[in-house]
């Protein structure tokens, strides 16, 4: 193996992706202090930490807890790509965040570096390439 495959981490499938994010979603929420706790924030794990333990557990498997923490960790970037807002790919209203299967599937499956970076320009044609792919499966 060459040093640049190495240094590659492993695309992950879409499915366990969406699974991933649903996880980390569910342990920020159930994790958020109360409105009445006066707890310090010595006592508080940050949130994003408490996110990733609980998906490291759903996901033990050492490379596949790699590639998916990388993607998470990128996703509010993601969410915040001011191209795919403007592709209407990701939609913020005050009910929230939208955001198209298409995004998710293609971080899914972009390429990342053990560093942790996206190639954005890689990431958008995927994009691209995964909304034709679930417009032309839904006619």
């Amino acid at each position: 193996m060459s040093a640049a495959t190495e240094e590659k981490v492993e695309a992950v499938q879409p499915e366990r992706l969406h699974q991933a994010l649903g996880i980390y979603q569910s342990a920020l929420v159930a994790g958020a202090p109360d409105a009445e706790g006066d707890e310090s924030a010595e006592d508080q794990e940050p949130a994003s930490l408490r996110g990733m333990q609980a998906v490291k557990r759903e996901f033990p498997d050492a490379k596949e807890f790699l590639s998916l923490s990388l993607r998470l960790r990128r996703f509010a970037e993601v969410v915040s790509d001011r191209k795919l807002i403007k592709w209407g790919m990701v939609k913020h209203s005050e009910g929230g965040l939208e955001i198209h299967d298409a995004v998710v599937n293609a971080l899914a499956a972009a390429p990342f570096r053990k560093s942790g970076v996206l190639d954005k320009d890689v990431f958008h044609e995927l994009v691209k390439a995964e909304y034709n792919r679930l417009e032309a499966v839904e006619k």
